[in-house]
């Protein structure tokens, strides 16, 4: 049977496993071959397993406060949180102005990231703007834009 077009197979006629046998092989060969794949697979997927199981899952979440009475929020801060499992390690940052904080909990991860954004905003705040860079120019002026005195 030939295919629309002069000369060509339909799909039923290529050989799907054109790979696995050949002509000149025996139904023993042919399962050997099969049977070699099969390990190769599942070795594979158990290496991809790992891989995923290793990855850290990385979700987001917001700021609301600081925990400092004397400045507060006017927007929330929209944080990431990368828990790492079979690690005790949980890291919450703010990539916009490159602060994190990490602890065991998410909780204390948080915790420690509003400090860090409170440090930051504390020193950029202190130092003279002719003696800043232009990255911590940007952090102070986006710390400016969402933190007031309370």
């Amino acid at each position: 049977m030939t295919g629309i077009y002069a000369g060509t197979k339909t799909r039923t006629e290529i050989p799907r496993f054109e790979k696995l046998t050949s002509q000149d092989s025996t139904t023993e060969d042919t399962q050997t071959n099969i049977l070699e794949r099969l390990e190769t697979l599942t070795n594979q997927a158990g290496q991809l397993r790992l891989e995923v199981l290793d990855r850290p899952v990385r979700y987001n979440a917001q700021l609301r406060d600081l925990g400092d009475d004397h400045l507060k929020l006017t927007a929330p801060i929209l944080i990431t949180i990368e828990e790492y499992p079979g690690e005790d390690t949980v890291i919450a940052s703010f990539p916009e102005v490159e602060v994190f904080g990490e602890g065991v909990t998410e909780a204390e991860a948080i915790l420690n990231l509003k400090y860090s954004i409170l440090d930051l905003y504390d020193e950029l705040i202190d130092t003279s703007p002719k003696a800043l860079g232009d990255l911590p120019k940007a952090w102070l002026y986006i710390l400016q834009q969402i933190i007031i005195n309370a």
